[in-house]
């Protein structure tokens, strides 16, 4: 039972995501009109990133907090993963560092108030990304409200994410 034991965790040692998973938090400003009213907010992150040198699978619980009444906008979990990663791309001149450009896809779930749930599908054509940040530009995601079966959309302008 003991060379069981000692086998099992030698393997999950071995694993790829136990040795390079990272946790981060992210700030954006954000915009949206969802099918109970429009907002303008600031989303706050927590992010678990089980693969540091890709960021392929993370996720993310968010808030949004709006400097107006009331406050608390809505609250998300998402999972999101690149869908391909250039290191020579058009972009590099933004950068004085060499970043990774991974346009993310999104896919998660939202709460917002007066009882409100959504499922919310996002794409980051202008994310870029090394192993301890992540800049995302003019972000869209689209807001499908399940309660009352109505689209919205929404975009965050420039999202700065790092990981420790």
């Amino acid at each position: 039972m003991k060379k069981i034991i000692l086998a099992v965790i030698i393997l999950l040692s071995a694993f790829n995501i136990f040795s390079s998973a990272s946790f981060g938090y992210s700030l954006a400003p954000v915009g949206a009109m969802t099918p109970t009213g429009n907002y303008g907010a600031l989303t706050i992150s927590a992010i678990f990133s089980p693969y540091k040198e890709t960021h392929i699978g993370d996720m993310e619980l968010a808030i949004d907090l709006s400097p107006v009444y009331p406050f608390f906008e809505s609250a998300r979990a998402r999972i999101q993963s690149p869908l391909f990663m250039f290191l020579h791309h058009p972009f590099n001149w933004m950068f004085h560092n060499s970043v990774i450009w991974s346009p993310l896809l999104s896919f998660g779930a939202e709460y917002r108030l007066r009882n409100e749930w959504s499922i919310t599908m996002g794409l980051s054509p202008f994310a870029f990304q090394n192993t301890h940040f992540i800049y995302e530009f003019f972000s869209p995601y689209a807001i499908y409200s399940i309660t009352s079966d109505k689209w919205g959309w929404g975009m965050y302008i420039m999202r700065f994410s790092y990981f420790f």
